[in-house]
C-alpha cells in the first residue's frame, strides 16, 4: 500500500504540474478541454491504486556486465547467527511506515465521514422537498428537449437551500430553493439549462473520480487543486452550454449568478449553479466575457494535448536495458536487412495525422448540421418543436393570420407546409406525446398536493418537537437543581425540612413534565402515521412518473419517425414549398 501510495503521490503531482504550466501556455484552450485536462490529472492520483502493475519501460542504461575476476563471493549465512545490521534494531524501535500508514486511513476515514455527511445533507433536503410548480416542469421539459435528453430527471422544490443543485448519479434529481419563483421566466429557464447541462455532459458519473482523489489523497495540495480546478471548469462549460443553447446574452447569465450568490463549499458529486465562493464567483463572470472561439490551430493542439494527457495516464515505470553481452548475437538475414520506402509510402507525422483528423472532424460537423432536419409545429394549443429557439422565430415568420403551419429545415433549405391533411396527420402523430405530457402534469399536480399535505404536517410535528424541546429544557433544570439540592450536607433540622420539600416539589414537576412528555409522544406518533402514508403515496406516484417517462420516450421515438417520413412525402409530393 506504501509503494502505491507514493507512486500516486508522485505520478499525480508530475502530472498536476505539467498540466498547470500546459494551460497558462496556451491561454485559449476552452472549456471542455481544461474539464478534461483536470479531470486527467485527478484520475492521474488514483490509477496507481487500481492498475497495480505499471508498464515497463527499458529506457535506462543498462548495467555493465559483471566480470568474473571481479565478481564477489557469495557469502553463506551461519544457522543460528544474526547479522550485524539487524542487531542495532532494538525492541523498542518504532516502524513509522506503520505509523503513517494508520494516521493515513484515520484521514481518510474522516474525509470519507465529513463526505457522507454531505450526502445525508442532500438526501435530507430530497426527502423534506416538494415537487416544482407545473409551469417550471414544463420549462424544465421544453429545455430537455432542446438538449435531446431522453431521460428527463425530476425537479422538487426544498425550502432549506439557497441555490440549485443536482445530484443523483443513476436517478439524477434537480432541486431547486423556495425563492426560484422570484427569478424571471429567462433567469429560471437558464438556471435549468445550467443543471440539465450536467446531465448531457455526464458529470455527475465523472465527478466520482476527482471526489475520490480529493478524499484518497486529502493531504496532498496537487489533489485538492486538481479537483477544485475540475469543478470550476466543469461550471464554466455548463455556462457555455447555456449562452450557447438558449442563445442568452453573457450580460443577462452574469446577472443570474450574481442573483444566485454564493453557496456552500465546492461539491464535486454535486454541481450546483451558484459559485462556492467569491474568487470563482469573478472568475466565471470574467469567463462570460470572453467567449470562446478557437481556431482550427487551437483546436489541433486540444486534441494534441488530450492525446497525450490520456497517454499518460498508463503507470509506466523506468527500468534498464537489458545489457549487451545478455543479447545474443543474431546472423544478419534478409528479413532483418532495412527496407526502402517506395513512393507511395512515407514515414508517418503525427503532426499532420491530428491535423487531417481535426480537418475531417470539422467538415463532417458541418455535414451533419446541414443534413440535420429540425421542424416546428404551429398551430392554436401549443408548439410542438425539435430544434432550436431560433428555429421557432424562423417559423413564425411565415405565419400568418394565426394560421397553423409547419416549418421544417432539410439540408440546409427551410421548407413550409401549408397542407390540411398533413397538418392533421400532425397533430394525430404527436396525440399521443401529448396525452402522456398530460398525465405527467396531472401527476405532477397530484405530488405537489401530497407535498402541500406533508408541509403541513411537518409544520405541526415541528410544533410538536418545538414542545418536546422545551419539556426536555425544563427536565434538565429540575435535574439539575436536584443534583445541588442533593450535594448539601452539614444541615440543620430545619434546613434538612426545607430541603425536603423543594426536592418534593421538584419531583412532582418532573411527573408533571413526564406526563406531558408522554402526551407530545404520541402526538408525533399519531403525526407520523400519516406522514409515513404520504411518503407511500409519493413514492408510488413517483413509480407512475417513471413509467410515464419510459412510455415518453417510446411515444417520443415513434413520433420522430412518423415525422420523418411524412417531411419526406411532404418534400416528394410538393406540399412542401422551400421558403429559403
Amino acid at each position: 500500500m506504501r509503494d502505491l501510495l507514493v507512486r500516486g503521490v508522485v505520478d499525480g503531482a508530475i502530472l498536476a504540474v505539467v498540466v498547470w504550466i500546459l494551460v497558462r501556455l496556451v491561454p485559449r484552450l476552452g472549456p471542455t478541454c481544461r474539464t478534461t485536462l483536470w479531470w486527467i490529472v485527478a484520475a492521474k492520483f488514483v490509477v496507481p491504486l487500481a492498475w497495480i502493475t505499471p508498464l515497463q519501460l527499458p529506457l535506462l542504461p543498462a548495467p555493465e556486465p559483471l566480470s568474473p575476476i571481479s565478481a564477489s563471493p557469495i557469502a553463506v549465512a551461519t544457522p543460528g547467527a544474526m547479522p550485524a545490521a539487524a542487531s542495532i534494531v532494538g525492541a523498542g524501535s518504532i516502524d513509522w511506515t506503520i505509523v503513517l500508514v494508520a494516521l493515513w486511513i484515520a484521514g481518510v476515514c474522516v474525509s470519507l465521514a465529513v463526505g457522507a455527511k454531505q450526502w445525508r445533507a442532500r438526501r435530507r433536503a430530497i426527502q423534506f422537498s416538494d415537487p416544482a410548480d407545473v409551469s417550471v416542469q414544463r420549462t424544465l421539459l421544453e429545455i430537455a428537449g432542446l438538449l435531446q435528453i431522453r431521460r428527463v430527471p425530476r425537479i422538487l422544490t426544498c425550502h432549506g437551500i439557497q441555490s440549485p443543485f443536482i445530484t443523483g448519479v443513476l436517478r439524477p434529481v434537480i432541486v431547486i430553493p423556495a425563492r426560484f419563483s422570484a427569478l424571471s421566466s429567462e433567469q429560471q429557464r437558464m438556471a435549468l439549462c445550467h443543471e440539465l447541462a450536467h446531465v448531457k455532459r455526464g458529470d455527475l458519473w465523472l465527478g466520482i473520480i476527482p471526489a475520490l482523489a480529493e478524499r484518497v489523497f486529502f493531504f496532498h495540495p496537487l489533489a485538492r487543486l486538481a479537483a477544485r480546478e475540475y469543478v470550476f471548469w466543469r461550471e464554466v462549460a455548463c455556462d457555455a452550454a447555456v449562452l450557447t443553447a438558449l442563445a442568452t446574452a453573457p450580460q443577462a447569465y452574469g446577472r443570474l449568478l450574481l442573483d444566485l450568490g454564493v453557496a456552500a463549499g465546492p461539491a464535486t458529486l454535486a454541481p450546483a449553479g451558484a459559485a462556492w465562493s467569491f474568487d470563482s464567483l469573478k472568475r466565471r463572470i470574467v469567463m462570460l466575457q470572453h467567449p470562446s472561439t478557437p481556431s482550427l490551430r487551437v483546436r489541433v493542439a486540444a486534441i494534441g494535448v488530450l492525446i497525450l494527457a490520456f497517454i499518460g495516464l498508463v503507470p509506466f515505470r523506468l527500468v534498464a536495458r537489458t545489457p549487451a553481452a545478455m543479447v545474443p548475437a543474431v546472423e544478419p538475414t534478409a528479413a532483418s536487412q532495412p527496407v526502402r520506402l517506395g513512393p507511395q509510402l512515407r514515414a508517418w507525422n503525427p503532426m499532420e495525422f491530428l491535423i487531417r483528423a481535426a480537418r475531417g472532424r470539422q467538415s463532417k460537423a458541418e455535414t451533419r448540421r446541414d443534413q440535420q432536419t429540425g421542424f416546428v409545429f404551429l398551430n392554436d394549443e401549443n408548439t410542438t418543436m425539435s430544434g432550436s429557439v431560433a428555429d421557432v422565430e424562423l417559423a413564425r415568420r411565415q405565419r400568418t393570420a394565426g394560421e397553423d403551419l409547419l416549418w421544417f429545415r432539410r439540408n440546409g433549405i427551410e421548407y413550409v407546409v401549408r397542407d390540411p391533411a398533413l397538418l392533421r396527420e400532425v397533430t394525430r402523430i404527436w396525440q399521443q406525446v401529448s396525452a402522456i405530457g398530460n398525465e405527467q402534469s396531472a401527476i405532477g399536480a397530484r405530488q405537489s398536493a401530497i407535498g402541500a399535505r406533508q408541509s403541513e404536517i411537518g409544520a405541526r410535528q415541528s410544533i410538536v418537537g418545538a414542545g418536546q424541546s422545551a419539556i426536555g429544557a425544563r427536565q434538565s433544570e429540575i435535574a439539575a437543581r436536584q443534583s445541588a439540592l442533593a450535594t448539601r450536607d452539614r444541615l440543620s433540622d430545619a434546613e434538612r425540612a426545607e430541603l425536603a420539600r423543594q426536592m418534593r416539589s421538584l419531583d412532582a414537576d418532573m411527573r408533571a413534565l413526564d406526563r406531558q412528555m408522554a402526551e407530545l409522544d404520541a402526538k408525533m406518533r399519531q403525526l407520523d402515521k400519516p406522514m409515513s402514508d404520504l411518503g407511500d403515496d409519493m413514492d408510488a406516484l413517483g413509480r407512475q412518473m417513471d413509467a410515464l417517462g419510459r412510455k415518453m420516450d417510446e411515444a417520443q421515438q415513434k413520433a420522430e419517425a412518423e415525422m420523418g417520413a411524412l417531411i419526406e412525402r411532404a418534400i416528394a409530393s410538393g406540399a412542401a414549398r422551400p421558403v429559403r
